[in-house]
């Protein structure tokens, strides 16, 4: 299986447990393993259409900014069901790490793995 990744995301999302918390967005670091299958054709024949196309991260950033959540947990799940949308995408790993109201604490986090079905 191979594995394409994207490390690093900026995602400003609202997201705490209190309103005070989540009166401002944060800047939350996302990272993403999309696991796909064989991505050797698209290598082979430098096809854009036979891998994931960068874009999917634009997506996943649209699909939880506007949104509040009151767990990462749940913005690790919103991420996950769009890249799972994509039909070459058989699963996919995420990570949201967010700097939390806790003094001493540099980031807290949330790692998940969702499988196609």
């Amino acid at each position: 299986m191979d594995v394409l990744f994207l490390e690093g995301l900026e995602v400003p999302c609202r997201v705490g447990c209190s309103a005070p918390e989540r009166a401002t967005p944060q800047s939350l670091r996302v990272g993403v393993r999309l696991f796909c299958g064989s991505l050797q054709k698209a290598g082979l024949a430098d096809d854009l259409e036979a891998t994931v196309d960068y874009r999917l991260a634009g997506d996943m950033i649209d699909a939880v900014q506007d949104g509040e959540y009151l767990l990462i947990e749940r913005v690790a799940e919103v991420l996950a069901e769009v890249a799972l949308r994509h039909p070459l995408v058989q699963s996919v790993e995420v990570t949201v790490r967010k700097r939390p109201p806790v003094q001493g604490l540099e980031w807290a986090g949330v790692q998940i793995t969702r499988d196609r079905g």
